[in-house]
């Protein structure tokens, strides 16, 4: 399998690498666009076939969705002692799950919000683009020698 590797340096995962990263966390960020300029939410997430799904409480979140606001997800992991890492966005639009089936079939997904209050509202980032990079792992060259000097 070969690696590809953008202009920066950064690995290029692949679709499929950007979902089982997205599977392996359940707290992502939400970001949109008001008048007031760029918002970033956290959210606690799940994965649902290829789109992301979250509990919220009416509000800037909620109402997003319901007018189909253009969003990016997205979800970052790293490894402090290796200084390495991976970050997917997700973009699309922000979706109402309204739907009575739906919304019995997704309330079995494991979302559990952190924030206190009633998060009942079910919220899908429906993507148009799924995309990710990977610093590699690498070994620095400080400057000093094996002797201190």
């Amino acid at each position: 399998m070969s690696t590809n590797v953008d202009a920066q340096g950064l690995i290029v995962l692949d679709e499929r690498q950007c979902w089982e990263l997205l599977a392996r966390h359940f707290l992502g960020r939400v970001g949109l666009g008001d008048a007031d300029g760029p918002l970033v939410f956290p959210v606690n997430y799940a994965v649902d076939g290829r789109s992301v799904v979250f509990r919220t409480a009416p509000g800037t979140k909620l109402a997003a969705a319901r007018t189909r606001t253009p969003v990016v997800f997205e979800v970052d992991e790293a490894t402090e002692l290796f200084e390495t890492g991976a970050s997917v966005m997700v973009h699309g639009v922000l979706v109402e799950v309204t739907d009575d089936a739906e919304r019995a079939r997704l309330a079995r997904l494991p979302i559990r919000t952190w924030a206190p209050g009633d998060r009942d509202h079910l919220v899908r980032v429906e993507p148009h683009a799924v995309s990710g990079r990977r610093i590699p792992l690498h070994q620095y060259d400080d400057g000093v020698g094996a002797d201190g000097a």
